[in-house]
């Protein structure tokens, strides 16, 4: 994990593999009668003024293979979209399940499904609900083993009235590699206990949770801890919510910020892990191409699709074999 250890040990390398889809998604379903791209009606056909925004659905972004308006036709499996600035054709689209193939062969965009509201919520009692909400939160709850969570427990304890101090301790070993000294002897003074025996107390925490998130990113698929630091400290923002992710795992066992950051890299690492992303592809059987500006496209039906889009529409997924 990025600016987790001090001095020593490595993180546990993640036997994380590619795999490629089994079979392609089931296909047809319904969708606006107009196909959910902006043009008019004439007496030929429908005329498409393809445009690049996507966010009114990206039927609206279709054009030819020429890249020119389609006048007077219904579009075809040739015809092509964009979608998150890639070119992709309307039959790979189709078989990404980015749009509806209908049963009469033309496509459109996926319709949305509104969900229906609960008949008995307004039956159920607040307290049940809080309840509900709270036994989910510590569901979502993990331990740093015996030993540390022990340790834990007795530190919440002692210092429930001054927690500002430990969260300076994690921030320090997060900016620094090391425990502020400052925050060690104020928790040592509340406990009345000596500076050195206090770091020890928060060293053994710090080891256990550290074990633990190390264990959370392999799980996502992450395991060059110089590549996943280069992503976490090339934005501010994400780095503050690093910060914050680190904090909420330390304190109060809650991995979900960490998860998140690890989501968020996954997409990204066709940009800090090129070699490592080429290799997987290749182990899976995927095609690929390198980009101009840095980055990987993943071939898919004879289409180059970025790795971010790859991923985020789960073309590409993570296992731990």
């Amino acid at each position: 994990m990025a600016n987790w250890i001090t001095a020593t040990g490595e993180i546990e390398g993640s036997a994380s593999t590619l795999t490629s889809p089994d079979s392609p998604a089931p296909l047809g379903g319904s969708g606006p009668s107009d196909g959910g791209f902006r043009g008019r009606d004439t007496s030929a056909g429908f005329t498409a003024r393809a445009n690049d925004d996507e966010s009114e659905g990206v039927m609206a972004t279709v054009r030819s293979q020429a890249g020119s308006p389609i006048m007077t036709r219904n579009p075809n499996g040739n015809d092509l979209i964009k979608y998150q600035g890639a070119t992709i054709t309307l039959d790979v689209a189709a078989h990404l399940g980015l749009v509806n193939r209908n049963p009469d062969g033309s496509f459109s965009d996926k319709a949305t499904t509104a969900a229906l509201k609960d008949p008995t919520s307004g039956a159920k009692a607040p307290a049940d609900k809080a309840n509900e909400k709270r036994a989910e939160a510590e569901d979502d709850t993990v331990t740093f083993g015996e030993k540390a969570q022990a340790t834990l427990q007795e530190l919440l304890a002692t210092q429930k009235h001054h927690p500002g101090n430990m969260f300076r301790a994690v921030d320090s070993v997060l900016h620094t590699g090391d425990l502020d000294a400052t925050a060690i002897e104020r928790m040592a003074s509340i406990e009345g206990v000596e500076p050195a025996e206090m770091r020890a107390k928060v060293e053994t925490v710090w080891q256990g949770a550290y074990d633990t998130g190390t264990d959370i990113l392999a799980e996502a698929g992450i395991e060059d801890e110089d590549a996943f630091q280069a992503f976490i400290t090339s934005d501010l923002r994400r780095k503050s919510e690093f910060t914050e992710a680190a904090r909420n795992l330390f304190v109060h066992g809650k991995p979900e910020g960490l998860r998140a950051m690890a989501e968020a890299y996954l997409p990204a690492m066709d940009r800090y892990e090129g070699a490592r992303v080429k290799a997987m592809l290749t182990e899976a059987g995927w095609q690929f191409s390198e980009k101009a500006g840095g980055g990987i496209n993943v071939i898919v039906h004879g289409t180059q699709v970025p790795w971010e889009v790859a991923v985020k529409q789960k073309i590409i997924t993570f296992s731990r074999g």
